[in-house]
């Protein structure tokens, strides 16, 4: 995923376009209907800054069910996506997409989108760890929902193609290191267990 992101970042950076960009906006603007509209503001609204108030309640429960570390590592895999996409976006400087009319206002660059790696981290994380409960049909619907986050960007006319597919790539990319990180820790704390119940 890195290499992915990094060829969408150099062309950015040079300010070099992408010939997909447009024509896949209009594209999606042609299924623009008034109940989709509505639909797809409320989704883009849970990727962000429903999140910043999903998160918080999410890892209360789960350091009450005595899961200290997934709580933890949650607000981790979703402050760190939100620290990492908003200095990115100052790098980049990228700005909005002026090929139509948009339905909600943005004021900040456009590349790559917050709401689009914040859902592939936060959500990613929580589907994770559904899978881990063997809770597969609810880990396939929350990454579902994450994508469709990503494809709200898009309708909603506020982010090309290309900065939703940088963030799934540099999104995937902090999620395995966060997955990596809470895995490490998993193994370490059960080690230590062992050792308590050895004594």
């Amino acid at each position: 995923t890195m290499g992915v992101f990094w060829e969408l970042a150099e062309d950015v950076w040079m300010k070099e376009g992408f010939a997909w960009d447009a024509p896949s906006m209009l594209a999606v603007h042609q299924w623009r209907a008034p109940w989709l509209d509505v639909l797809m503001i409320g989704v883009t609204y849970i990727g962000s800054p429903g999140v910043f108030v999903i998160a918080p309640v999410l890892a209360l429960w789960l350091w009450r069910r005595q899961l200290p570390s997934a709580a933890v590592t949650l607000m981790v895999s979703g402050l760190g996506a939100a620290l990492l996409s908003s200095s990115l976006k100052l790098l980049f400087a990228r700005p909005r997409p002026v090929v139509f009319s948009p339905l909600i206002a943005e004021t900040s660059y456009s590349f790559p989108s917050g709401h689009a790696l914040n859902a592939i981290a936060f959500y990613g994380f929580i589907a994770y760890l559904l899978w881990q409960q063997r809770q597969r049909g609810w880990a396939v619907t929350t990454s579902f929902f994450a994508l469709c986050i990503c494809f709200s960007r898009i309708y909603l006319g506020v982010h090309y193609p290309s900065d939703i597919v940088g963030a799934i790539s540099i999104g995937l990319l902090w999620l395995g290191f966060v997955i990596g990180g809470y895995r490490h820790y998993q193994t370490h704390d059960a080690r230590i267990r062992k050792m308590s119940v050895q004594k």
